[in-house]
């Protein structure tokens, strides 16, 4: 896993590094600087060698002081590295002015103005993380016309503009090819529209004490490949029943493929056992479709299927919503898998929908796993569906997506999946995963009835709700990945996505 901070919390580690621990700020600046110059020494190789023209974009804070901390080492290292100062001289942050002087001693050329069109390389050292207000007046102005310049541009730590707790824009930001971190990775960086402006990610080790990490609370994380050793083991003297029995719930009258997707996706995903469950004008296509699924089937005019206790107790997993549609029929099923489910329970889709029309379920939902040990629930929403569950509507959803998560985590007691861009999954507590793999190719139909079967396959072998869910829609992603790279991003369907999950698990 790898922290994700916010702005305040990298303030907080910086703070404690250098008072409680007593390293000083300006090791850190210089460890932080040459990590940025080699980034950019790397892309000098690209192109004009030592002839390439690099002018670091200067503010007047610490971010500034890095910025010119690069362009000396640059400069000494035989680099045409020059300081364009956009910060007030005067107003110089006590390490930025120190590194002024340095730069200035070391002849490095420092401009007041210049055209930006004629450099190579542009380091952006504008602003930091602490960026709080909207981007204004002239440095609303250079940032157009370091966007404008045709240089490629690294940025220090957080691309100039991105506020970093929360990704929004401030106004205007600055379009980076690469963004050189320090220690953690910021939340900025990560959601979107802050992830289009920070390009290429680089996280530089400087010399945090971790001690101040620990300190900061960090409940943010992002999954990377190791984690994949986390997926339940399989065992030679096993059988079908070893990998959980997942019951299905979706489908209605022309919407069997939901079933299909969710059914397929947990059988790929390791489950031992599927059993769909779903009105009888989908048996035909589904049997077809999914012919390693058992069927159970019921007629949408007489009420609930008489199988259903049995179908939910023999269950180690149950799927609900994927296509069920919204009727009163559907509703009851909702209801009576909330009320009587005695193993996890996966909701998405319409049950979603169903669920926020009864906020008096939430009770019910919040005591399940104390009333009935081995009950609990994982909701997986996109950005509508999770407006209807918490009454906030899209607009306001944007800047504050992981305090809205938590919040709707806790309300209704459950682990929730907020399906984006970038899925954030939360336990309402102490952890919070954003997921950065997947791409725009996944956004196509099925895609979500895919990332519940897979889900619901992992909690069926044993994994916990939370790690499910997290582990579920990192592989969602991943699957998603791989299936781009043979169908490309334009052509893939949810089917490739269910396809893809069997390469990226064969290599673990």
């Amino acid at each position: 896993m790898k922290n994700i901070i916010t702005g305040e919390q990298a303030r907080q580690i910086d703070a404690y590094t250098i008072r409680k621990s007593g390293v000083p700020s300006l090791v850190l600046m210089e460890r932080a600087s040459l990590a940025v110059a080699e980034e950019c020494e790397r892309m000098a190789g690209e192109g004009r060698g030592k002839e390439t023209r690099i002018l670091a974009v200067c503010g007047s804070g610490n971010n500034g002081g890095d910025g010119m901390a690069a362009a000396r080492i640059l400069y000494a290292r035989g680099y045409q590295a020059e300081i364009l100062l956009a910060g007030d001289r005067g107003k110089l942050s006590e390490d930025a002015a120190r590194q002024l002087l340095i730069a200035e001693n070391f002849g490095v050329p420092v401009q007041e103005s210049c055209n930006l069109a004629s450099y190579d390389i542009i380091i952006d050292a504008l602003f930091g993380t602490g960026l709080s207000r909207e981007v204004s007046g002239g440095y609303a102005r250079l940032i157009e016309e370091i966007n404008a310049s045709g240089a490629r541009i690294c940025a220090v730590d957080i691309a100039s503009g991105v506020h970093a707790g929360t990704g929004q824009i401030l106004g205007i930001a600055v379009n980076a090819e690469v963004t050189v971190t320090f220690g953690d990775l910021k939340l900025g960086m990560i959601l979107y529209p802050g992830a289009l402006k920070s390009g290429r990610i680089l996280c530089a080790e400087i010399g945090f004490d971790p001690a101040a990490v620990r300190e900061a609370g960090v409940s943010c994380f992002a999954p990377e490949k190791a984690d994949l050793e986390r997926l339940p083991a399989r065992h030679p003297d096993s059988h079908k029943g070893s990998y959980g029995k997942v019951l299905v719930i979706a489908g209605s009258r022309n919407m069997a493929g939901a079933a299909a997707f969710s059914a397929k996706a947990a059988y790929r995903t390791g489950a031992g056992l599927v059993t769909i469950l779903t009105p009888e004008c989908n048996r035909q296509i589904l049997q077809t479709l999914v012919p390693e699924a058992v069927m159970k089937t019921y007629d949408e005019n007489n009420g609930l299927p008489e199988e259903l206790p049995s179908l939910i107790s023999g269950s180690s997993v149950i799927v609900i919503g994927p296509g069920i549609g919204t009727s009163r029929i559907s509703g009851k099923l909702v209801e009576t898998v909330i009320r009587t489910a005695q193993s996890p329970v996966v909701m998405d889709a319409d049950a979603l929908n169903i669920l926020s029309r009864h906020p008096e379920w939430k009770e019910e939902m919040r005591a399940a796993a104390e009333k009935r040990p081995g009950a609990g629930f994982i909701l997986t929403p996109h950005k509508m569906e999770l407006s209807r569950l918490t009454g906030y509507n899209i607009q306001s959803l944007k800047g504050k997506e992981l305090q809205i998560c938590v919040e709707c985590s806790r309300d209704y007691g459950v682990i929730l999946v907020a399906k984006d861009a970038r899925t954030i999954v939360s336990d309402g507590r102490e952890k919070n995963i954003i997921n950065t793999s997947g791409n725009d190719g996944m956004s196509c139909g099925g895609s979500g009835d895919v990332l519940t079967g897979m889900i619901a396959a992992l909690a069926a072998q044993g994994s916990s709700l939370f790690e499910a869910a997290w582990l579920g829609v990192y592989l969602h992603g991943l699957a998603g990945d791989a299936a781009a790279e043979k169908k490309g991003h334009y052509s893939m369907t949810a089917s490739d996505i269910v396809e893809s999950a069997a390469d990226v698990l064969s290599a673990f």
